[in-house]
């Protein structure tokens, strides 16, 4: 999983701005082109530092030598930007410019050091006051972060986590004259990206604050009278209950599945099993839980047949039996045992889901890292087990598959995460004998049912066991492309087991559409899919974000109501908790979304759950369409390449008002189409609660 480094640096509190106002003058409104642009051109109109101008890195410092130089210089005791320090590694250490650093946009960081791990890079900055003040402000980091201001240090943060806004702050007291600013970042895995947005300070807010939100709306209202006004908008149509936990729970969710009597199981990556009654009652009082099972390792998955449960651990795949009726497990049986397991933490494995014939699939994470993983068999394979538990190698080319489960339609899917290999996260239909891009897979391909047929050769540069390449039959495997890809940040970052909506309209107008968790980012996203030339694609939309931790499984339960289970550890999350259980209702209000995205000969048709104000929809100027793709390489991620403008050249809003018809020229094979509405507007004055979607085109419509 990529991580992240968010410095939010919000300037909200009292900074006794009276007479410093005063003496620089009063501030004046600027309408600039974005809500970041007009704050900062405020804060400049003030005579306040914006932390905006010039910043400088000098990095990573880790303790070997494969980044060039170790931690030999600590800047918080001396910055010189013109000096050069030796290293005991291959190269010096020097400040450089951060050239393109942006207050208020993403600031990728990852270029410095994109492999690395267990490191720091320090950032530099100074700055002008005309007056003494105090700045407070807030960050988020990933993983650790230690804040300096004029040589004393003014925050220091040990953790490991990813980065979510707001998750510390410190107070910064501005001096008259040069200030330095000194901030270091380490992090666990991955690479760094920062991003700083100042928002006003409290005397500001009272001049500007309605005019800005005017101007910058920052978050969707709606007109509809059931809206949440304090919870978000999202909040006014599918509400979030939290379950609570027993103090000896610790629901860090692997699996999730009902009974026929109502009673929700719930397995954890602590290898318990626990049953709960009630899970749906309005008196957190009458919910009950119960230990079932205990003792397995790294529980990621269960499928209940009858009376007969099956657990995913990480060696095994188990039945659990409990002979007496008295709702605790009395034996564990091994149905499976035959793929690989070496001790490497990463060997995760997933599942299961079960075909008709009795079938089950379990998807095998490769081991830590992108060079040397796959220690074990079929690491990076789908596995079939048949009823007679014989292990038949499926398909291949699997990173992080957390989670594999079938459609209604029969179909095979998975999502895998971002990170060598992977571009970002996506979505793939698994099927039999196809490769999915992850090279180190291939090295079980001799030992497969494909051997002979399927190619076995690395991609050139992939490096495995040290050695450029590897043995195989020759040819470059052919390589299936996702059918949705989620754009990194903006759709998640760590995508969990997809679910399809089978309440008939209980929990809403998107029945039949397949929902997806996301780790990280403790939201859960929406994918529309639509066949094309007998391969999927489609789009993919923002659903509900504000879980309290990462989204690891879900399940739907009798009322139709959709039981979420968290967890953070490993990677940590957004939302604050380590672990969690919480439950998603539909409110019965109908939002006003974009319901189906759909490719035609001549771009796309957009369905949407409410009539639309043709005064506003009907305007090509409402459709905001780019495109772009990905990279694919060794890299851990991918930035997005080749971001082109979209002309959008026709718009057609059907009789009824539901459909929009966008003419789209010069549509391009394997790019990702990302499609904002602006001032699209529902009959009964509602705006679109998420006017993005994004669609995955690999096949234009013959």
């Amino acid at each position: 999983m990529r991580r992240i480094l968010i410095l939010s640096a919000l300037f909200t509190g009292a900074l006794a701005l009276a007479s410093s106002l005063v003496a620089q003058g009063e501030p004046t409104y600027d309408k600039k082109a974005s809500r970041e642009a007009t704050v900062l051109a405020l804060f400049k109109s003030a005579g306040l530092a914006t932390l905006d101008g010039k910043w400088h890195y000098i990095g990573p410092f880790d303790n070997t030598e494969k980044v060039g130089y170790d931690a030999v210089y600590p800047p918080e005791k001396e910055i010189d930007l013109k000096k050069t320090y030796p290293g005991k590694g291959k190269q010096e250490a020097a400040w450089k410019e951060f050239k393109d650093f942006k207050v208020g946009a993403l600031n990728n960081l990852a270029r410095f050091d994109k492999q690395n791990n267990d490191a720091c890079i320090y950032l530099y900055h100074e700055f002008e006051s005309k007056t003494a003040y105090d700045l407070p402000v807030s960050f988020g980091s990933d993983d650790t972060l230690t804040v300096w201001l004029n040589g004393k240090q003014v925050l220091t943060v040990n953790e490991y986590r990813p980065a979510a806004p707001d998750q510390d702050s410190a107070t910064l007291r501005v001096r008259v004259g040069q200030n330095k600013l000194l901030i270091k970042v380490c992090n666990g895995t991955g690479g760094w990206e920062l991003y700083l947005r100042p928002n006003l300070t409290t005397e500001l807010t009272a001049k500007f604050g309605k005019q800005l939100d005017k101007d910058f709306p920052t978050a969707v209202v709606q007109k509809n009278p059931a809206k949440a006004a304090k919870a978000g908008p999202e909040d006014a149509y599918y509400k979030i209950v939290t379950l609570p936990l027993p103090k000896d729970c610790v629901m860090e969710a692997g699996g999730l599945v009902f009974r026929p009597d109502g009673k929700l199981l719930a397995c954890t990556r602590r290898g318990e099993v626990w049953l709960i009654t009630n899970p749906g009652a309005a008196d957190p009082a009458d919910i009950k839980f119960k230990l079932y099972a205990s003792g397995m390792h790294e529980a990621l998955g269960m499928h209940l047949d009858g009376k007969d449960l099956y657990v995913v651990q990480r060696p095994e795949l188990t039945k659990l039996i409990d002979r007496d009726g008295d709702d605790w497990v009395d034996e564990f049986v091994t149905v499976c045992d035959k793929w690989g397991c070496s001790g490497d933490y990463h060997e995760y494995a997933f599942g299961p889901a079960r075909d008709k014939q009795g079938n089950f699939y379990i998807t095998l994470n490769v081991g830590f890292g992108g060079g040397n993983p796959a220690k074990a068999p079929y690491r990076g394979w789908c596995v079939k087990i048949t009823p007679k538990g014989e292990l038949i190698p499926y398909a291949c080319g699997l990173r992080s598959p957390n989670g594999v489960n079938f459609s209604p339609d029969g179909d095979l899917f998975y999502c895998d995460n971002q990170g060598e290999w992977v571009a970002t996260g996506k979505m793939h239909h698994i099927r039999e004998g196809e490769w999915y891009g992850h090279p180190v897979a291939l090295r079980w391909v001799p030992d497969s049912p494909f051997a002979g047929k399927f190619p076995a050769k690395y991609p050139s540069g992939m490096l495995f066991d040290g050695q450029k390449g590897a043995t195989g039959i020759g040819g470059e495997p052919p390589l299936t492309k996702p059918c949705i890809q989620f754009p990194y940040g903006r759709m998640g970052q760590s995508q969990s087991e997809p679910i399809w909506d089978t309440t008939a309209g209980k929990f809403g107008p998107f029945a039949g559409q397949c929902l997806v968790g996301d780790q990280t980012n403790a939201c859960i996203l929406r994918v529309d899919l639509q066949k094309v030339n007998g391969r999927y694609q489609g789009a993919a939309f923002p659903f509900r974000s504000g879980f309290e931790c990462g989204i690891n499984r879900m399940t739907f339960g009798p009322d139709g109501s959709l039981y979420v289970g968290m967890t953070n550890r490993g990677w940590g999350s957004r939302g604050g908790k380590p672990y969690g259980l919480q439950r998603l209702v539909y409110t019965g209000t109908l939002p006003f979304e974009i319901h189906t995205m759909k490719l035609t000969k001549d771009g796309f048709d957009l369905t949407f759950t409410k009539p639309l104000d043709a005064a506003t929809a009907d305007k090509l100027t409402a459709y905001n369409l780019v495109s772009f793709t990905y990279n694919y390489f060794a890299t851990y991620g991918s930035p997005e390449v080749d971001r082109r403008a979209e002309k959008v050249e026709a718009v057609k809003v059907s009789a009824d008002g539901k459909k929009v018809s966008l003419a789209v020229g010069n549509l391009r094979p394997g790019r990702v189409y990302e499609l904002r509405l602006e001032g699209v507007k529902s009959t009964d004055g509602d705006a679109v609660l998420h006017p993005e979607a994004y669609y995955t085109l690999n096949d234009l419509v013959q």
